[in-house]
């Protein structure tokens, strides 16, 4: 998978503010080709992005790795 790809949809799981946001990045990452590995890291951010939804949690920013700009 592009790297670009998937940063992106990391990127998407992290600033995700409401379920309907993460669930249309749940059907981006089920579009998408990639590897094995690749699908499950994405799919357990998503999971922990959920739960910190559900308790209320997102107002606190998830970590992320922001672009270099190179």
């Amino acid at each position: 998978m592009d790297a670009r790809v998937f940063f992106h949809l990391t990127d998407s799981i992290a600033t995700a503010e409401t379920t309907v946001e993460l669930e249309a990045t749940r059907d981006l990452i089920r579009a998408s080709s990639m590897d094995p590995i690749e699908r499950r890291a994405l799919e357990r951010a998503t999971r922990i992005r959920e739960e910190m939804l559900r308790r209320g949690d997102a107002a606190v920013p998830w970590p992320t790795i922001a672009p270099r700009g190179d």
